[in-house]
């Protein structure tokens, strides 16, 4: 099957060098090479395109008809090509970011504002969401989400954080209900969860501080010394954010990444619950993923390195 592409160019080269020989040697490729190609243009087009001689080549009518044409779309394609690698190096455009809603808002805004004092060419146009999203099917350039939110399995995934999970209420609510003393006390409370919790319908406590390894094994079974809570929550909502504004205003225990309730337990509008349990399956891994490794546009390149660096 011909290559009409490396035809035409080695068709032109010739018309213009007026030289087999000599659009061979502009190629970097043998002569037979390029005798080929323009034969099988002719053989493809149905016409001859020179007239050869022992001493030179001469474009016919049609050929040299053809050869402006041919001229036409190489240059064409050229400054297709040429755009093309100018956008992929240039930091400039948009950029197009899916992030997880609850911890966006709490940890990304100075990423994005370093990001376009860096880059101001670039605009951010950043989606929060709460579910499952295709990164592809979205036409988005980089996502920071949790693993669980990820649809496609053809992206590269690199995780940023590691989120330690804490119960936290509202002390007004807890001077109503009382402080939980033990894992079972929870059977007894109003409870604030996901719809859809990944971890299952139970909480898994052990009492002490974490320790590497800590969680369920490869059967699903929680680890030796800890307790398992069926969660029966009395508020769902699947958003993070509004999940930590029911236990601030007092409508049961919510399990919530301690950073997000960080500047609340120190204020002492929310209470930490258990405090002497570590909860095993409770932890938000947050992750960048993007499509490929390769081919990478600069702007989204850079915001990588960026994110990487920043969460380090």
């Amino acid at each position: 099957m011909i290559n009409l592409f490396q035809a035409m160019q080695a068709f032109v080269k010739v018309a213009d060098a007026g030289s087999f020989a000599q659009a061979a040697a502009q190629l970097g490729v043998s002569t037979s090479v390029v005798t080929r190609h323009v034969s099988s243009l002719e053989q493809h087009l149905g016409i001859r395109l020179f007239q050869r001689t022992t001493r030179k080549v001469v474009l016919t009518e049609a050929g040299a008809q053809y050869a402006d044409g041919c001229r036409v779309l190489l240059a064409e394609l050229e400054e297709v090509e040429s755009r093309a690698t100018t956008a992929s190096k240039e930091v400039a455009g948009d950029l197009r970011i899916v992030a997880l809603g609850s911890f966006s808002l709490f940890r990304l805004t100075p990423l994005f504002a370093e990001y376009q004092a860096r880059f101001p060419q670039v605009n951010l146009r950043v989606t929060l969401t709460e579910k499952r999203v295709d990164l592809l099917d979205g036409g988005f350039d980089v996502g920071i989400v949790t693993e669980h939110m990820i649809r496609s399995e053809s992206l590269v995934v690199r995780r940023l954080i590691n989120s330690h999970a804490v119960p936290v209420a509202a002390a007004a609510y807890l001077a109503r209900a009382g402080h939980p003393q033990t894992p079972a006390d929870l059977a007894r409370h109003q409870l604030i969860a996901a719809p859809f919790d990944t971890s299952g319908p139970m909480w898994i406590l052990r009492n002490g501080a974490a320790r590497e390894g800590d969680g369920q094994d490869e059967q699903g079974k929680e680890d030796e010394g800890s307790e398992s809570i069926a969660v029966d929550a009395s508020f769902t909502v699947n958003s993070m954010i509004m999940q930590k504004q029911a236990a601030l205003g007092a409508m049961g225990i919510a399990l919530l990444p301690l950073e997000m309730v960080a500047d609340e337990l120190r204020a002492g509008t929310l209470v930490r619950v258990l405090d002497g349990y570590t909860v095993l399956n409770g932890d938000v891994a947050v992750s960048l993923v993007y499509p490929s490794r390769e081919f990478v546009p600069r702007k989204v390149r850079e915001f990588i390195d960026l994110a990487v660096g920043y969460f380090e």
